[in-house]
């Protein structure tokens, strides 16, 4: 059986969570978006799955950040001033 605890994936821990809904060919895609609190422009995006509403997908959503995100050191948060982006 394959070693599933990656040192290179030890960032997760600590990473803050986002989800991305969009529509796709008629359904709602949900992907949950991982961010490095330490490294910003580290991420990585994982499609949780599809469904056939908005309402649907934003329920499912909220409950697989919510358990993605638990945390007993608190809800991890990036610093939004670290991406560097112009509003103009």
């Amino acid at each position: 059986m394959a070693n599933r605890n990656k040192p290179e994936d030890a960032w997760l821990l600590d990473a803050e969570v986002q989800t991305k809904i969009e529509g796709v060919k008629g359904r709602w895609e949900v992907s949950l978006v991982f961010i490095d609190t330490k490294d910003p422009k580290h991420i990585l995006i994982h499609k949780i799955g599809d469904y056939r509403s908005k309402r649907l997908a934003e329920i499912n959503a909220t409950y697989m950040q919510r358990t993605a995100a638990k945390d007993v050191r608190g809800t991890q948060k990036v610093n939004k001033n670290d991406y560097n982006i112009n509003n103009n």
